[in-house]
């Protein structure tokens, strides 16, 4: 029979090694038939982790933490410990940038290796060790107070770190020797378990010659395989036959087929037995998504001054502005508007208004969301309208109480420091929140913003890093970074993808950003012959600012090397700009 072990991991790059590991003992043990099932929980999905234990069969349990003593109460099958090391402690403390301003929040399962760690090696760091949710917000509170800004902690609390508290918060994950070895005790065990099963092979061909596929349950349980025709599909059979009997069926649908199903009462077990009738049409499969590294960077880049503006600004009845450069991702911060607004659920709503076709119908259809209520409507675009358009849209927005009935978030696409390009009216009461780009960040955040993403790399990918070396982060914040935070990351994450390691070196950037560049200038060129500039109806002065601001666009906001192509000064470039 198959040997199944249930393994509980609280972030994706324990999840990657566990896989990885897995893989190599089934390699070493190939008379073993094991299959390991990997979910990602923490201790805030306590009700979960115990339906998945109490509802299914598994041979073996793997977690680490305090889910690990959770799982205990909850199974009589062996429950194995992941566990951190002595090394996994010290790694992550050398790999925080500033180690003065960091305290560690953990549970009780970690708290004995965390203290006998620090004493070992003469490291004074303040602890907090918590229980429930109120421990962890009364741990965050008094280090805010106290000018902490980093934490070091497990997964279930760096949720509440990063989006709550804002602190800079670094998971102390569980390295390949202790899952390497929790593994190893687990293949141990289910080598002493499955001993002297040679019957299944017999008993499984005979009643293959009867039925596609015969299951055996302890009676009335169905969760309970005893034994199984098809080691591979017995979990999924199961669940399917679970819901054809609460929907009193007999008819399952699978494989691109349908099939018919027979059970069988004895005194000691239900017998289901299951058999093809024909083909059916292929379902469509449900899309991964990826990973945001937004939520950390702006936590890093913003203090809390901005976002107390930021929740002020949505208490207000009043529509408010984002201005900022591209790839600032400021529908990360509609997003966090949502969530912060009181006593409103607000459908989040993004419409794009960049020409006069767009203003009228969105003006003009009653199906339009302009004409319905409760949402945050974020519209983008508005600054390439023109000045009657955008007056149209304006006088709409009063004349039919549009920010009264929704929360207005206007995004507006300009370079850093240039006069606003869009006159909002007086009557609208708008209120502005300026965005910095990437390149007005200083040295000391581009360190923490690059420790951030490779702590959140590690986490998600399994793939470890004990440093980055200051020729990468040198050219990291001398880098323009036209388009800001998406730029950003993209180079960074693949730098560390492709990146040898363990240490991030000048030359896995360099790499990276010249493919990148060399990819930028491949790309062809569209011309809009629409958009020619008519130059009758303007003076030298305005005819100057439009080809300084297209050279400018062209150079994605880079002022410096809009000035040198242009063969002026900066101050120059300045003064047309104002």
């Amino acid at each position: 029979m198959t040997a199944k072990i249930l393994c509980i991991v609280p972030y994706p790059g324990l999840k990657n090694k566990i896989e990885y590991s897995f893989k190599k003992m089934t390699k070493r043990n190939p008379e073993l038939n094991v299959k390991i099932q990997i979910e990602l929980a923490n201790m805030a999905n306590k009700r979960k982790l115990s339906n998945l234990v109490k509802n299914n069969y598994f041979d073996l349990l793997l977690s680490r933490g305090g889910t690990f003593d959770f799982l205990k109460g909850q199974t009589n099958a062996p429950v194995i410990d992941i566990g951190i090391s002595q090394y996994d402690i010290i790694r992550t403390i050398r790999n925080i940038p500033d180690p003065n301003k960091t305290a560690i929040i953990c549970y009780d399962a970690f708290n004995q290796a965390i203290t006998e760690t620090l004493a070992q090696f003469n490291i004074k760091m303040k602890k907090f060790v918590v229980k429930k949710k109120i421990d962890i917000n009364k741990a965050m509170n008094r280090l805010s107070t106290m000018g902490y800004n980093n934490v070091l902690c497990d997964s279930g609390i760096i949720l509440t770190s990063n989006n709550i508290h804002h602190f800079n918060s670094y998971l102390i994950e569980s390295g390949d020797e202790v899952v390497t070895q929790a593994l190893k005790t687990c293949f141990f065990l289910l080598k002493e378990k499955q001993k002297n099963v040679n019957y299944f092979s017999l008993l499984s061909e005979s009643l293959k010659s009867f039925h596609d596929y015969t299951l055996f349950f302890e009676k009335g349980n169905y969760f309970n395989i005893l034994f199984s025709t098809n080691k591979k599909k017995a979990d999924s059979l199961a669940q399917k036959i679970r819901k054809a009997l609460s929907e009193h069926k007999q008819i399952l649908a699978f494989d691109d087929s349908s099939w018919h199903m027979l059970v069988k009462q004895t005194k000691s077990f239900s017998i289901v037995m299951i058999d093809n009738l024909g083909q059916l049409s292929q379902q469509n499969r449900v899309p991964e998504y990826d990973f945001e590294y937004i939520s950390s960077i702006y936590s890093i880049c913003y203090d809390k001054h901005f976002f107390k503006l930021l929740d002020y600004y949505s208490d207000l009845a009043t529509p408010l502005c984002l201005v900022g450069e591209e790839g600032l991702a400021k529908e990360y911060l509609c997003s966090l508007i949502v969530r912060r607004i009181r006593n409103q659920k607000l459908k989040p709503i993004l419409l794009t208004l960049s020409n006069h076709e767009e203003i009228h119908k969105a003006i003009t259809n009653t199906n339009s969301p302009f004409f319905e209520n409760h949402h945050l409507i974020q519209l983008s675009g508005i600054e390439k309208l023109s000045q009657n358009d955008q007056l149209d849209l304006f006088d709409f927005i009063h004349e039919s109480n549009l920010a009264s009935r929704n929360k207005l978030v206007f995004l507006i696409d300009q370079p850093y420091g240039t006069k606003l390009s869009v006159v909002f009216p007086d009557s609208l009461n708008v209120n502005h929140l300026f965005l910095k780009p990437l390149s007005e960040m200083s040295y000391e955040i581009f360190n923490q913003l690059v420790h951030s993403i490779l702590n959140d790399f590690s986490l998600k990918t399994g793939k470890t890093f004990s440093g980055v070396s200051d020729t990468a982060l040198d050219q990291l914040s001398s880098y323009p970074w036209p388009q800001n935070y998406r730029e950003f990351i993209n180079v960074l994450t693949t730098a560390l993808a492709t990146s040898s390691g363990p240490i991030l070196r000048g030359k896995d950037i360099a790499d990276i950003l010249r493919q990148f560049a060399t990819a930028e200038k491949s790309k062809p060129q569209i011309l809009n012959k629409k958009k020619a500039t008519n130059y009758t109806k303007l003076n030298l002065h305005d005819i100057i600012v439009q080809e300084i601001k297209q050279v400018l666009k062209e150079n994605r906001g880079n002022k410096t090397k809009t000035a040198k192509q242009l063969d002026i000064s900066r101050a120059t470039l300045w003064r047309y700009l104002k």
